[in-house]
């Protein structure tokens, strides 16, 4: 991970990682970061209608066949970064079945 900026962005990532390898890159991203630092983070989520979707069930089948992961939804996504220590600042609808998290590390107190 980059190390001496105050916002670090890494897009689609998770996809290609299971549940475990993707909450260590979070932690190891999140670890860079200076405590007003920000953790932009783009990820394709898999569709509510999966199976009404084929482009987005043909994505979700390769990634589970090659990484054992496939994609996500919110909720899943939301429960990784929490599990590496990161707080939802915000989070937004990009297009095309994309959300942009801005995440961060908790205040410490």
């Amino acid at each position: 991970m980059p190390h001496g900026g105050s916002t670090v962005l890494v897009s689609r990532l998770l996809e290609r990682l299971a549940d475990e390898d993707a909450v260590l890159a979070l932690t190891e991203a999140a670890a860079t970061l200076p405590s007003d630092g920000a953790l932009l983070l783009v990820e394709q989520l898999r569709p509510a209608g999966l199976a009404e979707d084929i482009d987005a069930t043909l994505q979700h089948l390769r990634l589970a066949c090659l990484f054992g992961s496939g994609l996500r939804s919110q909720d899943e996504l939301d429960a990784l970064a929490v599990r590496a220590g990161l707080r939802v600042r915000r989070c937004d609808d990009i297009g095309w079945d994309h959300r942009l998290w801005v995440l961060e590390r908790p205040a410490e107190g």
